[in-house]
């Protein structure tokens, strides 16, 4: 009887161990491929804020001095994100024009193609891991004679996708961690995204802006701006722009020298604040 029982047990352990490996992938014996988090994610649009063209700095003078500080803010950080994100945004865009294979010895998933940049074919390698509620990302890109296999950018996102972070090296050169992005989805729309600067070796590292949908009836997006710096004096800045009217506000204490807002029309000059 002891005998059978144990023969009983150590087939138990074995059945377990063979279902255990069956179902590596959180549990399910077929995986079913990762979905890729929206494009809106990771991108340098910032509702459209007039930075450029009509409306832009060249625009200056004393009507237009409560626009131009809210522009000089967004400026900086699309400009940054513009030349940050060129290259692993296209990576990633063209991510979502092919299918993933399942590696199982690995237990991971993975998608490679290739992605023009510049009139140069670079070759992408995106994997992807499922961890309990999330999928971690790394992307690795290679150009022939250039870089081989840089890690550009890793993240990780909700499996529902309702979030995530995204983590971007600066270049292939200086390999170091450069921006941070965290991002919120609500339904088909990303609803918020914040840039970091996580460069140590920038003057502004620890500076963010964080941009998404506003819920102030006069306005369609909002900015949140704090800036670090080691050569000049920090400050914040709060950002409300209309996408459709182009009116807007910000309000910076630091800057201003009180909590007023200062709001402009939509031709972008100085005016009172309705509210």
């Amino acid at each position: 009887m002891k005998t059978f029982s144990k023969k009983l047990f150590s087939a138990l352990i074995a059945c377990l161990i063979v279902f255990s490996s069956c179902s590596e992938d959180n549990g399910e014996s077929n995986p079913t491929a990762p979905q890729l988090p929206p494009q809106q994610s990771m991108s340098a649009n910032m509702g459209g804020f007039p930075s450029n063209g009509e409306g832009s700095m060249a625009n200056s003078g004393e009507a237009r001095t409560h626009f131009n500080f809210a522009a000089g803010n967004v400026l900086f950080w699309q400009t940054l994100l513009n030349v940050q994100l060129a290259i692993p945004v296209a990576a990633f865009q063209e991510a979502f024009n092919h299918s993933f294979e399942y590696l199982d010895s690995d237990g991971i998933w993975k998608s490679e193609y290739d992605v023009s940049v510049a009139n140069k074919s670079i070759t992408a390698t995106l994997y992807a891991d499922r961890s309990g509620n999330q999928i971690e990302w790394e992307m690795y890109l290679s150009l022939p004679g250039e870089f081989d296999n840089f890690l550009w950018f890793s993240g990780e996102s909700n499996l529902d996708n309702s979030g995530g972070t995204w983590v971007l090296y600066r270049s292939p050169s200086e390999p170091r961690a450069a921006l941070q992005i965290d991002w919120q989805k609500e339904n088909d729309a990303v609803i918020k995204s914040t840039y970091t600067l996580i460069d140590t070796q920038a003057d502004k590292s620890g500076s963010f802006i964080e941009y998404g949908l506003s819920s102030e009836a006069a306005f369609t997006h909002y900015y949140e701006v704090s800036v670090k710096s080691e050569s000049s004096e920090d400050y914040d800045a709060l950002i409300y722009y209309n996408q459709e009217t182009r009116i807007g506000s910000v309000t910076s204490v630091s800057y201003f020298g009180d909590n007023g807002k200062r709001c402009w029309n939509s031709s972008f000059e100085n005016t009172d604040c309705q509210n």
